[in-house]
């Protein structure tokens, strides 16, 4: 084999490696986003119960006000009717009986409001028993996921620094101003820098090369590219 053929065979187990890294790497970065939706999703959740709670608690205050309104008035009555038993006149009674008689009504009103705000009360304590239950089933969830996502992203974290001493020790084998090459190209090409040609196809762009430039190929003397794609290109028999 000669020593062209063997550096290049070289580059291409490096640029295998560098493959794995990169899915390595996008599966650290897919594992980093789910994680970060999870916490976004919890964080939703946790906003749902307490605008809920808040929800409650201002129906609480609500019912306590008109509670505190109503004693008012049933103290007002009290007053009226000691009022009552010292008139004088049938005027000032007709008009304290008539006041009463308002204050009664207001709160007859009021009563009825505090009965609907009870009912909306029982209602939303039942929702916000639902929504705490349903984000306390999806924290033991959400937990479980956070801890299986950070035992795969260790997993994988560790395959890229493995994989990366890896390359360093294939590297090391190589000729660095073909290493540097091949990152140029990479760099240009977006993709394989490295490729293989068969039957005179370049198997990056899928453009036949010229019959000369393939028949150069065969004789591995010096590096070559692909006049089409520019990437590096070698010949490889068809299996």
């Amino acid at each position: 084999m000669s020593n062209i053929q063997e550096q290049i065979n070289i580059l291409v187990e490096v640029q295998g490696v560098e493959l794995e890294i990169h899915q390595a790497d996008r599966l650290v970065n897919a594992l980093n986003n789910e994680s970060a939706a999870l916490d976004r999703s919890i964080a939703e959740r946790e906003i749902r119960v307490s605008s809920e709670k808040a929800a409650l608690d201002d129906l609480k205050k609500t019912y306590r006000d008109l509670e505190s309104e109503s004693k008012i008035n049933a103290g007002m009555i009290v007053k009226s009717n000691e009022k009552l038993r010292a008139v004088k006149t049938n005027k000032e009674y007709q008009s304290i009986l008539k006041e009463i008689d308002e204050i009664r009504k207001k709160n007859s009103g009021i009563e009825d409001r505090m009965l609907e705000q009870l009912e909306a009360i029982e209602s939303a304590e039942a929702a916000v028993k639902a929504k705490e239950m349903e984000l306390a089933s999806f924290v033991q969830s959400y937990q479980e996921k956070k801890e299986a996502f950070a035992a795969k992203e260790k997993r994988e974290r560790q395959a890229v620094e493995s994989l990366n001493e890896k390359k360093a020790r294939i590297s090391a084998n190589v000729d660095p101003s073909l290493i540097t090459v091949m990152d140029d190209v990479k760099k240009k090409v977006r993709g394989l820098a490295v490729v293989p040609v068969q039957q005179a196809i370049c198997m990056g762009c899928h453009m036949n090369i010229p019959a000369q430039l393939f028949n150069e190929l065969q004789r591995f003397d010096e590096l070559r590219f692909c006049p089409h794609c520019h990437r590096i290109i070698y010949w490889k028999e068809r299996e």
